[in-house]
């Protein structure tokens, strides 16, 4: 996405981070959170262990985590943006990559979802596995890949320009205006409204937009780095108490209503809360770790630089039905209600096993670019 001179290993680095991130946020929201609200899913694995009105800390620790998967979202846009916000953009190899990727790890999806049914024909798995047994799942593909090519045709078209034209005070400006638009209830709505998915396109180009801003101005340079991990505790006390307050307030609700009706006892389910791309929460949380990240004074390391290069790639292969299908196979449930820090560390490692894989899936992804572009002589006429 740019020269290779200008690959800074801390950002790098950051990349690996935020996958990280992304693919533990995935696990939370599309099994465990799952498991713990679908009724059918209860009964199915026999774990309704928190289907009580109760307040439980293994519950607060995952409405923390809930964030992940956004910020890291939106570090990728920033990081997008501090290399490229001051740069003429190549579509042309974008449109490449973004495409070739995407039909590699389609078809990686066909095959090994296959095979996995082939293999393991006894296991109850989701119906989203099936769904991979078809190509055209190659078009049904991460959303996130749309979401990074507008933001990039956008930058394309006129952003860059428009940036580069903009002094510091007017480029300030613009940041504040456009954070307010998609922050603003009644604004934010009518973004939405106007189009499905219009106010994370706002978002994105702020966040595109401050990546530039931060390389060509340096904001942050004056605040000292403990106050961006005192900014970042800080929010999660916020969240957590905003946690506390919602559960505190569901179950005085659940029992007002047992009291006030004859009907049968209804079951207590828990909740954990969701956040959008556009939430402040994210936006706060995504700055901070920018920022402490672009403070690391690391050389050039081939390796992390090397591993970087992988996550998009990793990001198609995990984020699908046919995942969430493998993932949906541990009853994380039970492990969280009895042992809080072994569920951490599974999680943890499921995490880091999904992210090898993608890391094995993208230097066969390489290792295959490389032999058709060598053998180009076999199907092009010379």
């Amino acid at each position: 996405m740019y020269n290779k001179s200008s690959r800074a290993s801390n950002i790098e680095l950051l990349r690996i981070f935020a996958m990280f991130m992304i693919i533990s946020y995935h696990i939370i929201l599309h099994c465990v959170n799952v498991q713990l609200v679908n009724l059918t899913s209860i009964e199915k694995l026999q774990n309704g262990w928190f289907n009580n009105p109760l307040f439980y800390k293994q519950l607060l620790a995952l409405a923390l985590i809930m964030p992940f998967g956004l910020v890291g979202n939106a570090l990728f846009i920033m990081i997008s943006g501090y290399f490229l916000a001051d740069r003429e953009i190549d579509m042309l190899k974008i449109s490449k990559k973004l495409l070739s990727q995407l039909l590699f790890a389609a078809v990686t999806l066909v095959l090994t979802s296959s095979l996995f049914i082939w293999k393991y024909t006894q296991i109850d798995v989701n119906e989203n596995l099936f769904s991979y047994i078809r190509i055209q799942y190659f078009n049904k593909m991460s959303w996130f890949v749309g979401y990074y090519f507008i933001i990039m045709l956008l930058a394309f078209c006129f952003l860059n320009k428009f940036l580069a034209s903009l002094d510091r005070k007017k480029y300030l400006g613009f940041l504040f205006t456009i954070l307010a638009i998609s922050q603003l209830s009644w604004s934010g709505s009518l973004l939405d409204d106007l189009a499905k998915g219009l106010r994370t396109v706002v978002i994105g180009i702020f966040l595109y937009a401050l990546g530039g801003y931060i390389k060509k101005y340096n904001p942050f340079d004056k605040i000292r780095g403990y106050v961006f991990f005192l900014v970042i505790i800080l929010t999660n006390v916020l969240i957590g108490i905003s946690y506390h307050n919602t559960v505190i307030g569901k179950i005085q609700s659940y029992y007002y209503n047992q009291s006030t009706t004859t009907a049968q006892v209804t079951e207590f389910t828990q909740s954990i809360p969701k956040f959008d791309n556009y939430s402040i929460v994210v936006v706060i949380m995504g700055v901070c770790i920018f920022e402490l990240f672009r403070r690391i004074n690391l050389p050039e390391l081939r390796i992390i630089n090397t591993i970087a290069k992988a996550t998009f790639m990793i990001y198609l292969l995990h984020d699908n039905g046919f995942a969430y299908s493998i993932w949906q196979t541990q009853d994380w449930i039970t492990l969280l209600y009895n042992d809080f820090w072994g569920f951490a560390l599974k999680l943890f490692i499921w995490t880091a096993g999904v992210f090898g894989i993608g890391l094995v899936a993208y230097w066969i992804f390489v290792l295959l670019t490389y032999v058709i572009k060598k053998s180009k002589w076999l199907y092009i006429k010379g």
